[in-house]
């Protein structure tokens, strides 16, 4: 919620995908991909801040974007602290699009990110970190850009920040109702070409459970990896991801969970979400999905790594 005009808390929210298609590359390097995604209940939570420049901020890295000063704490010793953080991206993509006199009072900035979910996951925390601050940044600068503006230069940060835009405005709607746009916002969209096709869609609303088995994925690397493979069929379908073909073969720990939790849990479907390594669970019964929880939580215990989170997905329209 915003406590001042000078600051603002906003919840940035991962997503899944219930389904993921990568159809084919393009000439300019990147790939189509047909997907379905929705948000989950989980977050990571990023406080932006006006303030002025000054050097003795401990603690905290600091980068010059423009004439702006922004002070970063990135959350986590994984997540760099330089401008290839996506959060900094963020920054930088909304203080281009606007004109020099519409920012000639902002000095500086500083960014907290309490950083909750896991990193590489396939779930868009950094991605939803990039979303939440160039929303939070548009907000304090009095929404200069519409929902649909931000998405579009959104695409330049990554494939996954137009639909992280659209859920974590739907999600944050209190603290950004002036945002023009915001009620096209959803929980759920399908995504297409290369993450700038995003159509809102009604949400399919199940209890999940989200099993990480403590490593990270490169998503560059699993893109690349797709190329050696047949292009995927362009015929939505659910509960299907084309990245499972690499992931599932390279990282042995994802293969390894995703077998258990389909041989072990009641689940309707186990599918690994984006280019993984999280496994999802999905369930339209909360009762055995809370009951299924216990038996994670249980196996995570003989598991080093193992993080195990019991969510929902498709919040309500």
């Amino acid at each position: 919620m915003t406590d001042s005009v000078d600051r603002i808390k906003l919840y940035a929210y991962g997503k899944i995908n219930l389904s993921l298609r990568v159809l084919n590359r393009r000439a300019d390097g990147y790939h189509n991909i047909d997907s379905l995604m929705q948000d989950i209940g989980l977050y990571d939570v990023i406080t932006i801040e006006k303030c002025l420049p000054n050097s003795t901020k401990t603690g905290l890295s600091r980068c010059d974007i423009f004439q702006v000063v922004v002070y970063l704490n990135s959350g986590a010793k994984e997540i760099s602290n330089g401008m290839d953080n996506l959060a900094l991206k963020g920054v930088k993509a909304v203080l281009e699009e606007l004109p020099g006199s519409r920012i000639c009072d902002l000095k500086a900035l500083e960014i907290d990110i309490d950083k909750r979910l896991p990193i590489a996951a396939g779930i868009a925390g950094g991605s939803g970190n990039a979303a939440a601050t160039m929303l939070g940044l548009n907000a304090l600068l009095g929404f200069p850009l519409s929902l649909r503006e931000l998405m579009r230069i959104g695409t330049e940060i990554g494939a996954d920040v137009p639909f992280s835009l659209m859920i974590n405005a739907y999600r944050n709607y209190q603290s950004l109702m002036n945002l023009n746009g915001i009620k096209e916002a959803s929980s759920a969209a399908r995504v297409r070409g290369i993450g700038d096709i995003v159509k809102p869609v009604n949400s399919i609303h199940r209890h999940i459970i989200l099993a990480n088995p403590g490593i990270s994925v490169s998503t560059k690397e699993a893109y690349e990896a797709l190329d050696s493979f047949a292009a995927g069929v362009q015929k939505e379908e659910l509960f299907v991801n084309d990245f499972e073909k690499h992931t599932l073969k390279v990282y042995p720990e994802a293969a390894e969970l995703k077998i258990y939790m389909e041989n072990n849990l009641r689940a309707d479907h186990v599918l690994m979400s984006g280019s993984g390594p999280t496994i999802i669970a999905y369930y339209p019964d909360k009762a055995i999905a809370e009951d299924d929880f216990s038996r994670m939580i249980q196996f995570s215990s003989s598991r080093k790594n193992l993080r195990v989170w019991l969510t929902e997905t498709g919040s309500p329209q």
